[in-house]
C-alpha cells in the first residue's frame, strides 16, 4: 500500500494540475481536521498501519494498577506482571464527505478549492468525530455533579470542585486532566474570577488554543460547540409536581400525576434536577426512579415530564445509518445534543443524538453516537432525554479514539486515491472522474471506532 506517514503538507499549488493530486487532498485534508477537532485532541489514541474495513474489531489497551510492596533489608523484592486489560472496540465510525468539482471549477488554484470543498468539509468530518467522542458522556452519568439549568458564575467553582473530588476518589492521575464544556457552560465558568486569570495566559494561535479556557484547579478547560447539551426551550414535556415531601435516597416519589406516556420516560425534580427515569407506575400516584434522590423535594415541588417519539420503520441491531422517527410533539422533535433512550429494563440504552434534520413536520431523521445495540420495532417508544448540558470532566485514559487505514481501490478502475497518516488520525481521499456530473468526484472518509475504557475517569458536569 502506497500511504504517507509524514505530518501533513500545508504548501499551497496554483495550477489545476497540482490541484487535482489526492496526496496534496490528504495531507492538507489532515492538517484541517487537526485544527478543528478539540475532544479528539484530548482523550486516548491508538492508531496501527495495518488496513482495516468497517466492522473490523481491534483491541486497545486500559491500563492496569500495580500493588505497592514493602520489603526488609534481606527480603527479595516480590515481581508482579505487568497488565493491560483489553478492550475491544469496533470500527463502526466510517466518516465521510462527498462533493464533485465541476469542469468550470477545475481550473482554479488549490487554494480557492480548499476554501470551496475542503475546509467545510474536513469542518464537518472534525465535527462528527467530536460528536461521537462527547457522544459517550451518557456512559459516565453515575458520576454526575452538579445540577441540570443550574451551572452559574457562583456555583461554577463548587462545582468543579465537586468534580475534581471525584475523580481524586477515583484515583485518576493529576496529569491530563480536561474539563469540556458547552457554549452555556462556558459563559457561566468564565463569570469565576479563577477563569478570567486562566484565560490571560494567551495561546499559541491555533483553533485548539483558542478553545482554551485555561488550566483551572488542576484541570485543562476547553469550550467544545459539540457537547451534548439542549435548551428546554426545544423539548416536549409533561408538568406535574410532587404530593409529599420526599428526602434523600428516595427512589418512589409521590406525585399529584403519573406521565401520561408511561414506564421508560425520562424526568426532572425541581430541587433534586438530575437526569432520572421513570422504572414503574403504582395506581397511588407515584413513580419509581431509575436511582434515588441526591438531594431533598419539597411537596409541590415542580416535576418535568419528557415526551416520547416512536420508531418510523423497524430498525435493525447493529444499524449505524440515521433512522426516521415520528409521533414527537409539534415542533419538538428530538434535538442534536438530546440523550435518547431505546427499551425499558434490562434492555434498555442510551445514546446521544449527534446529528438531526427534518423531513417534515411530522418526521425527523436522526443519527446516534454510536450503532443501535437492539433491533428496535416499527413504532417503537423512543425517549429524548432532559433538557440542559452535559459537560465532561475527564482523564485522557477515560475514553479512546481508535483510528485504522482505509484500503485504497484499484487505480485500474479509474481511481486516484492516497491514504495520509498524522497525530495517530488517517484519512483516505479518493478522486475519480463522472461523465454523466461533468465533474471529479471527491471522497474524504476515514475510519474509526470509538471506546470507554474506563468509567471511573470521567465526570458528568451538569449544566
Amino acid at each position: 500500500m502506497n500511504t504517507l506517514y509524514t505530518n501533513p503538507v500545508i504548501s499551497l499549488y496554483a495550477n489545476d494540475n497540482d490541484a487535482m493530486i489526492p496526496e496534496i487532498w490528504a495531507n492538507m485534508g489532515l492538517a484541517i481536521l487537526e485544527e478543528n477537532m478539540v475532544m479528539a485532541a484530548l482523550v486516548h489514541r491508538d492508531f496501527s498501519p495495518e488496513v482495516a474495513q468497517f466492522g473490523d474489531v481491534v483491541n486497545t489497551r486500559r491500563p492496569g494498577q500495580f500493588s505497592i510492596r514493602r520489603k526488609g533489608d534481606n527480603d527479595s523484592v516480590l515481581g508482579q506482571d505487568a497488565i493491560t486489560n483489553n478492550v475491544r472496540v469496533p470500527l463502526d465510525q466510517h466518516f465521510y464527505v462527498n462533493f464533485t468539482i465541476k469542469d468550470g471549477e477545475a481550473s482554479k488554484s488549490f487554494q480557492d478549492l480548499v476554501d470551496i470543498h475542503l475546509l467545510p468539509g474536513m469542518q464537518t468530518i472534525a465535527r462528527s468525530i467530536d460528536r461521537a467522542l462527547l457522544g459517550r458522556v451518557h456512559g459516565y452519568l453515575a458520576n454526575a455533579v452538579g445540577t441540570l439549568n443550574g451551572l452559574t458564575g457562583s456555583n461554577a467553582k463548587a462545582t468543579i470542585l465537586a468534580a475534581r473530588q471525584k475523580l481524586n476518589e477515583n484515583k485518576a492521575f493529576f496529569n491530563g486532566r480536561h474539563g469540556v464544556v458547552d457554549p452555556r457552560s462556558e459563559t457561566a465558568l468564565l463569570s469565576e474570577e479563577l477563569f478570567l486569570k486562566a484565560n490571560e495566559k494567551g495561546d499559541d494561535g491555533t483553533a485548539l488554543r483558542e478553545a482554551s479556557l485555561g488550566r483551572v484547579l488542576g484541570i485543562d478547560w476547553w469550550m467544545d460547540q459539540n457537547t451534548p447539551a439542549m435548551l428546554a426551550v426545544n423539548a416536549d414535556t409533561e408538568a406535574t409536581t410532587t404530593d409529599a415531601d420526599e428526602a434523600a435516597g428516595q427512589t418512589v416519589i409521590s406525585v399529584t400525576l403519573t406521565p401520561t406516556d408511561g414506564v421508560g420516560v425520562w424526568c426532572v425534580i425541581a430541587g433534586d434536577d438530575q437526569p432520572r427515569y421513570v422504572t414503574a407506575l403504582a395506581t397511588d400516584d407515584t413513580i419509581t426512579l431509575d436511582a434515588p434522590l441526591k438531594s431533598a423535594v419539597a411537596s409541590g415541588a415542580a416535576v418535568t415530564y419528557y415526551g416520547i417519539c416512536d420508531a418510523k420503520g423497524a430498525v435493525s441491531a447493529g444499524e449505524n445509518k440515521a433512522f426516521s422517527v415520528d409521533g414527537f410533539d409539534t415542533g419538538k422533535p428530538p434535538q442534536v445534543g438530546q440523550l435518547l433512550a431505546i427499551g425499558t429494563g434490562a434492555s434498555r440504552r442510551v445514546y446521544t443524538i449527534i446529528e438531526s434534520e427534518v423531513v417534515s413536520a411530522t418526521e425527523q431523521s436522526i443519527l446516534l453516537d454510536r450503532p443501535v445495540e437492539f433491533a428496535i420495532a416499527d413504532d417503537e417508544d423512543l425517549y429524548p432525554g432532559p433538557a440542559g448540558s452535559y459537560n465532561f470532566v475527564f482523564h485522557r485514559e477515560a475514553l479512546a479514539l481508535v483510528s485504522r487505514p482505509l484500503a485504497l481501490p484499484s487505480a485500474d478502475m479509474g481511481v486516484r486515491a492516497q491514504v495520509a497518516v498524522h497525530n495517530d488520525v488517517s484519512m483516505r481521499v479518493a478522486m475519480q472522474y463522472d461523465i454523466a456530473q461533468q465533474g471529479t468526484v471527491v471522497t474524504l472518509d476515514l475510519l474509526a471506532g470509538v471506546a470507554i475504557l474506563d468509567t471511573d475517569l470521567g465526570v458528568v458536569m451538569l449544566g
